[in-house]
């Protein structure tokens, strides 16, 4: 089963420069999941348990502060992500 990658939304999560939100990108559904690390609710607990019980795996980080990424941003992340 082939997964279509959402560029725009890792190109998104390259331009994030909230260090409080952490991006992942899920391997299984080629969309970005976004981790609020100020916030302690159960929901976002559970999610946070949910991506590190598979960070590498299923889930691959993507480090922001790139407010000028654009599609060749895209494409090195992807590139060096092995994707």
């Amino acid at each position: 089963m082939s997964v279509n990658y959402n560029h725009d939304q890792i190109r998104a999560a390259l331009a994030l420069t909230n260090p409080a939100i952490s991006a992942y990108f899920d391997l299984q559904t080629g969309n970005v999941v976004y981790v609020n690390e100020t916030d302690t609710s159960p929901e976002n607990e559970q999610l946070r348990n949910v991506v590190m019980e598979s960070y590498g795996e299923r889930y691959r980080y993507i480090s922001g502060g790139n407010p000028a990424a654009d599609a060749a941003a895209v494409a090195a992340w992807l590139e060096g992500e092995g994707l």
